[in-house]
């Protein structure tokens, strides 16, 4: 019995590990998200800031060049934005099918602690039967050779 809780033991070191590895990949992921989202405010900002720009040219004289140049540059971070914004779609994805697996993790190691828990008291009540068999047999013993005295 031992050697099957070992063997047990053994594989839920193997889960735990499995399900911290997954929690680690979450948080990466996270990390990832985060991330995406800074960059797509910094390129919110960096749009307004441009979009202000070009509307307030004031009295300068631009040439039509230069007011191509400037929508370019918001064309550009809008495509940019858009991109990141694609992005942060996979990696909410991911996030969400990482946070499944994690959750059927969770409930792997909690059903193979609860299993070796269960094959722990099972071995310890047959070990306190076999001790009280044994003192049974002492007591008797001792009952039949006080008996014969």
């Amino acid at each position: 019995m031992n050697a099957k809780i070992n063997r047990f033991e053994r594989i839920l070191k193997t889960r735990v590990k499995v399900r911290d590895d997954e929690q680690i990949l979450l948080s990466i992921e996270r990390r990832e998200e985060e991330r995406i989202m800074d960059v797509i405010e910094n390129l919110g900002v960096k749009r307004n800031r441009a979009l202000d720009s070009f509307g307030e040219q004031g009295e300068e004289s631009l040439t039509v060049q230069d007011l191509r140049m400037r929508r370019k540059a918001i064309d550009f971070i809008d495509d940019r934005i858009c991109r990141e914004g694609d992005a942060l779609s996979g990696v909410r994805k991911s996030i969400e099918n990482c946070e499944a697996r994690l959750l059927e993790k969770h409930r792997e190691v909690k059903v193979m602690e609860n299993y070796i828990s269960f094959m722990v008291e099972n071995l310890q009540e047959e070990e306190k039967k076999l001790e009280q068999s044994e003192l049974d047999d002492i007591a008797g013993i001792r009952h039949k050779s006080a008996g014969r005295s």
